[in-house]
């Protein structure tokens, strides 16, 4: 019998386009997958490191890192950073080009929303790819559907499980979330705190408090 592979606690995190099955329906097929590529790899940019790439998902990026090296003020400073980063790619798309394509058009349309968990899961490779398995893993996928914030028309945030919140030792009234709790089918409920990126961020509150160790978030500048 062959070793059993390990197990790891890990700091999940999901960044995923929010709009983009509407904007590639509506938009040149030749032209939606690129503008949007090229808005995930700018988010990927800005999150590794100190998270890792496990994978990308189509309009999404699935990352995660030690929870070990990341406490509550870096990962809202690397959500701070990031969503940052992504308005100004989108902006700078917007002007780069005179194109009256509605795939150009819109792309302003597109915003990002992050999820995050913490939980054990199992590294394998499978056709010689390093994979992440686990029910954590599908637990974070699965609040990318139906989530509460969605359900209330937001279209970019920060969904972070209690569990999360609890590893990090996030103080959720001083970081300004809101409690929520979802039910899924053979998950049961889960409890997260929900960020409102965008409209912290248009109101330039968003810095993230605290000390910053990782280079990454090191320019952060959201104030939670």
């Amino acid at each position: 019998m062959s070793a059993r592979p390990p197990l790891a606690r890990e700091l999940l995190l999901i960044a995923d386009l929010s709009g983009y099955t509407g904007y590639l329906a509506n938009a040149e097929p030749e032209e939606a997958p690129l503008i949007a590529g090229d808005l995930v790899e700018t988010v990927v940019a800005s999150l590794v490191p100190p998270f890792r790439l496990a994978g990308l998902e189509g309009d999404a990026a699935f990352l995660h890192v030690d929870p070990a090296l990341m406490d509550g003020p870096g990962l809202l400073a690397v959500i701070a950073s990031t969503y940052e980063a992504f308005r100004h790619r989108v902006e700078s798309l917007r002007l780069a080009t005179s194109c009256e394509c509605s795939a150009c058009r819109t792309v302003p349309d597109l915003d990002l929303k992050f999820f995050v968990h913490v939980g054990t899961v199992l590294h394998q490779r499978i056709a010689g790819r390093d994979e992440l398995a686990g029910r954590e893993v599908i637990l974070v996928h699965r609040l990318m559907k139906d989530s509460a914030p969605a359900q209330s028309g937001a279209t970019s945030y920060a969904l972070i499980t209690a569990a999360a919140v609890d590893a990090l030792a996030i103080n959720p009234a001083e970081a300004g979330l809101r409690a929520v709790s979802q039910e899924y089918e053979h998950l049961g409920v889960v409890d997260a705190h929900v960020l409102d990126v965008r409209s912290g961020w248009e109101r330039g509150h968003l810095r993230a408090p605290g000390k910053v160790d990782a280079p990454v978030v090191a320019e952060a500048r959201m104030d939670l």
